[in-house]
């Protein structure tokens, strides 16, 4: 019997689905790819959230590599990880390209 223990690989398509799977992140995530480079005060003014939610959950998205983070000055900036996000989308692609899909009738 073949052991079925999640790889690494596993790890992390699960830990930004799960980011991405918030719909308050998933908008986020949405607004930072259309204004690369925005700042969290953009986000809290946008969202009406108070900022140390804004702040949880661009913490979250960073940690899946759905976002990178620079500081400029007193502020931190974010875009989308383009790297990992390519490697998202190509896992999702094997996962559909390996499935048969149903005859319809």
């Amino acid at each position: 019997m073949e052991n079925m223990a999640p790889t690494p690989e596993d790890e992390q398509l699960a830990a930004m689905l799960h980011a991405l799977g918030n719909p308050t992140r998933l908008a986020i995530t949405r607004y930072i790819a259309n204004n690369p480079r925005c700042i969290c005060n953009d986000l809290v003014v946008r969202f009406d959230r108070a900022q140390a939610t804004v702040s949880q959950h661009l913490a979250t998205l960073r940690r899946a590599h759905i976002l990178i983070a620079e500081q400029d000055g007193p502020a931190t900036c974010y875009w989308i990880d383009q790297e990992h996000i390519a490697w998202l989308y190509e896992q999702l692609g094997q996962l559909t390209s390996r499935s048969e899909q149903p005859e319809t009738q």
